[in-house]
């Protein structure tokens, strides 16, 4: 696994559920937007995505867009193993590339999938913040609690746009 190191104090990443209800998917991505901004107000400039579909990859967009006014922003990709994408349908597959392509940085922390792939990554993504972006709607399972609780062992900032 590669160990990179960031400015932590100027890199948040982006934690969420797969599945954001299509109804609510622009009120989410407005609050998401403004949660980015209020970062990138607050001296943030690295924004770390895992590249997960559904709001892992709303929120790259999100910073993919802001990079036309705030030329300085920085995408990162944390992608926790080559191929990640295979399974992933073909619309979700050619938005995963298009993203990879017009990334800052793309770290892969892993040549092949293994059991706990996606939580290393939540980790190298927590352990590399000083702020977690996350839309969160309180299950107590899966990796977006994970991450949830690993900032918060960290006291690590968290802003839920769920």
């Amino acid at each position: 696994m590669e160990q990179r190191k960031f400015s932590r104090a100027a890199t948040a990443a982006f934690t969420g559920h797969r599945f954001v209800d299509a109804s609510l998917r622009e009120h989410v991505k407005k609050r998401l937007t403004r949660a980015v901004l209020d970062a990138y107000g607050n001296g943030i400039r690295n924004f770390i995505s895992g590249f997960a579909i559904g709001f892992d990859m709303m929120a790259a967009e999100v910073v993919v867009s802001l990079k036309q006014i705030y030329p300085d922003i920085i995408l990162t990709a944390a992608v926790p193993f080559k191929g990640q994408a295979a399974r992933f349908g073909f619309y979700d597959r050619k938005r995963y590339d298009r993203l990879l392509e017009v990334a800052d940085e793309v770290i892969v922390l892993s040549e092949r999938y293994y059991p706990r792939c996606f939580l290393d990554r939540d980790e190298f993504m927590v352990n590399n913040s000083s702020l977690l972006i996350g839309y969160y709607d309180g299950r107590e399972k899966g990796g977006t609690f994970y991450t949830i609780r690993k900032a918060m062992a960290q006291n690590i900032p968290i802003v839920n746009v769920f």
